[in-house]
């Protein structure tokens, strides 16, 4: 698998708070799900129930995709992530490796009793206006 470019991973590992678009046969819907990155499985490790629609979505149609992003105010600050993913519902040693990875920056997760999933990251664009204003960084799972 190719690595995460640094100022990728960076960006990833700076923020906490991800959007998260899903299809079912209602049709597409998004959600607001704080994150932890996994960089050993290249994945975003969220909690969320089965039982949301987000969750049912996920289950039925695993192909995800979404964005990570501050609120700037001004054009020149603009850093964002837009991602395609694979979700995947985890459950056993993985489940319990990604669970402590999410509560170390979320320890308040350690009261709840969520489903734990993994967004394998698929392919990345980050866009990051404080160096060059519109440069784009783009990353492909499997590319050369």
């Amino acid at each position: 698998m190719t690595p995460v470019p640094d100022r990728i991973r960076d960006f990833i590992l700076s923020n906490h708070v991800l959007s998260l678009c899903t299809q079912d046969r209602d049709g597409l819907w998004a959600a607001s799900c704080f994150y932890a990155y996994d960089p050993g499985n290249t994945a975003l490790v969220v909690l969320s129930s089965v039982e949301t629609r987000h969750g049912r979505a996920m289950a039925e149609s695993p192909k995800v995709a979404g964005t990570i992003a501050g609120q700037p105010i001004g054009i020149r600050e603009i850093r964002g992530l837009q991602y395609g993913a694979e979700a995947e519902l985890l459950s056993g040693e993985r489940r319990a490796t990604a669970l402590k990875i999410y509560t170390t920056l979320h320890p308040l997760a350690k009261l709840t009793h969520a489903e734990v999933w993994a967004l394998r990251l698929e392919h990345l664009k980050h866009t990051d206006n404080r160096y060059i204003f519109g440069q784009k960084t783009y990353w492909t799972k499997d590319s050369d």
